[in-house]
């Protein structure tokens, strides 16, 4: 699972304040943001950056479970398709490593990603 929306949240969140300090700077003098509109932009800024923190610690919550189940595979042996040629071969799991958020195992120094497993024994 990825989590590439993370780094997209800041750029949310910073072009969301953009268009609210433009919108102050650009409203007409003689009818200002009445007290509940200002108040109800804050409000939906402040849940943004809620919703933000919060999917930030879900992702890493996630990652950190990933690797504990992952954790358990170490030492058990597996086999697995290739990633070059498709073959299936076997070997012993030495490691876990996720990388751009997807889980992978290491086995005789190779990366296999846990897709291509194809038995745990």
């Amino acid at each position: 699972m990825a989590v590439s929306g993370i780094e997209n949240s800041n750029s949310i969140k910073e072009e969301f304040l953009k268009l609210f300090v433009a919108q102050l700077k650009n409203q007409n003098p003689l009818d200002p943001l009445k007290g509940h509109e200002f108040i109800a932009q804050l409000a939906q800024f402040t849940s943004l950056e809620q919703l933000i923190n919060l999917n930030v610690s879900f992702s890493d919550i996630l990652k950190f479970q990933q690797l504990i189940g992952g954790g358990e595979l170490i030492g058990r042996n597996a086999t697995y398709l290739g990633t070059d040629a498709g073959e299936e071969s076997q070997g012993m799991i030495d490691g876990v490593k996720i990388s751009d958020g997807t889980i992978a195992v290491v086995i005789q120094n190779k990366e296999i990603p846990i897709s291509n497993l194809t038995g745990i024994f």
